[in-house]
C-alpha cells in the first residue's frame, strides 16, 4: 500500500507545478477522511485539487459549487420533490448533489449563509443529511473547500474549525515559472484503475491508524503546543486537539 500511495501521489502530480504539498495534504484528507481548506487568490489550482483526489478513488461521485451570499440550499443539497411535497413530506431529491458525493469542491466556502451553513456543518462533521424527518448517511470522504481569505465573523467560527487540514496556496515562484509556461492544454493525469483506493481500503486504512500507539513524548510535545496557543491567545477546539492526534 506505501508504495502504491507513491505511485498515486505522482500520477496526481503530473502537470502540476509546485503543488506537491497541496496534493499531499488532499490525499491525506481522503486517507483520513477529513477535510481540507486551500486559502489564495483565483488561479492558483485549488479546484484542481479536489477534482484530482476524485480520480485517486475507485468510485463515488463528484460535486463541486461556487458560494455567494445568494446561493441557496437547493444548488448544494438538490430540489424539493414536487411529489413529496404533494404527500406532505419535506424531502430534498439528493441524486447528484452534495449529500451523494464522495469528493466535493465548495469554492468560497464562507460565504455559506444562515440556510447552508447548519445542514453543511452536520454533513462534514457526522456524514449524514436530514432529509425531511430522516437522517441519512452520506458517503462523503472528503470536502476540499478554498477561500480567497479566512473566515469572519463568529457564525463562521464552527465551519472553520471543521476544515482539520489548512494551507495557503500563492502563485507559482519565479523558479517555477517557466516550468508553468511550458504547460499545454488542460492536463488530465492518467491514473490507472489499480492505484485507485477502494472504500473498503479507505475504511481498513482508517481502522489501522486506530491502532497506532502515539510516543509519549508527542503526547508531551502536543500539551506543550496547547499551553503555547493558550498563550498566543489562540483558540483550538478540544475536537481539534483529537483530530489532529
Amino acid at each position: 500500500l506505501p508504495g502504491r500511495l507513491r505511485s498515486l501521489r505522482e500520477a496526481l502530480l503530473d502537470g502540476l507545478v509546485e503543488r506537491d504539498h497541496a496534493i499531499r495534504l488532499a490525499l491525506l484528507a481522503a486517507l483520513a477522511g477529513e477535510h481540507l481548506l486551500l486559502v489564495g487568490p483565483p488561479g492558483t489550482a485549488k479546484s484542481v485539487m479536489a477534482r484530482r483526489v476524485h480520480l485517486a478513488l475507485a468510485d463515488g461521485g463528484y460535486f463541486e459549487r461556487l458560494l455567494t451570499r445568494f446561493t441557496v440550499p437547493e444548488e448544494l443539497f438538490g430540489p424539493l420533490s414536487i411529489k413529496g411535497l404533494e404527500d406532505d413530506r419535506y424531502e430534498r431529491l439528493t441524486e447528484s448533489y452534495l449529500p451523494t458525493a464522495t469528493v466535493a469542491f465548495v469554492d468560497e466556502v464562507f460565504k455559506a449563509n444562515s440556510a447552508i451553513l447548519n445542514a453543511l456543518l452536520t454533513l462534514l462533521n457526522e456524514r449524514e443529511f436530514d432529509n425531511g424527518t430522516r437522517r441519512e448517511k452520506t458517503p462523503l470522504v472528503t470536502v476540499i473547500g478554498a477561500s480567497n481569505e479566512l473566515a469572519e465573523g463568529e457564525e463562521l467560527d464552527a465551519l472553520f474549525d471543521r476544515f482539520l487540514l489548512r494551507l495557503h496556496v500563492g502563485p507559482v515562484s519565479a523558479e517555477g515559472f517557466r516550468a508553468l509556461l511550458d504547460l499545454r492544454g488542460q492536463s488530465q493525469p492518467a491514473v490507472p484503475p489499480e492505484l485507485r483506493l477502494t472504500a473498503a481500503e479507505l475504511r481498513a486504512i482508517r481502522e489501522a491508524a486506530d491502532t497506532v500507539e502515539v510516543p509519549t513524548d508527542v503526547i508531551a510535545l502536543l500539551v506543550e503546543l496547547r499551553t503555547f496557543c493558550a498563550a498566543e491567545q489562540i483558540e483550538v477546539s478540544d475536537r481539534r486537539w483529537r483530530k489532529l492526534l
